[in-house]
């Protein structure tokens, strides 16, 4: 299946858990970052529960700092 991730498609396994996508790509352990599926921000206690589905349209938003 292939899922966007910030507007880039990325193949994926069916059935993948989101918590094993932001694995993939190295950031699971990162802090300071959310993450929404479909527009619906997934709070990461659901992580590693929340099945990811053919043209999903992932969002990780990385906080930052400034004045």
């Amino acid at each position: 299946m292939t899922v966007l991730v910030n507007n880039e498609p990325r193949p994926l396994d069916s059935g993948t858990m989101l918590q094993n996508l932001l694995q993939e790509i190295d950031i699971a352990e990162q802090k300071g970052f959310a993450v929404a599926v479909n527009n619906e921000v997934i709070p990461k206690t659901n992580w590693d529960t929340h099945s990811l589905q053919e043209n999903d349209n992932i969002l990780i938003i990385t906080a930052t700092q400034g004045g």
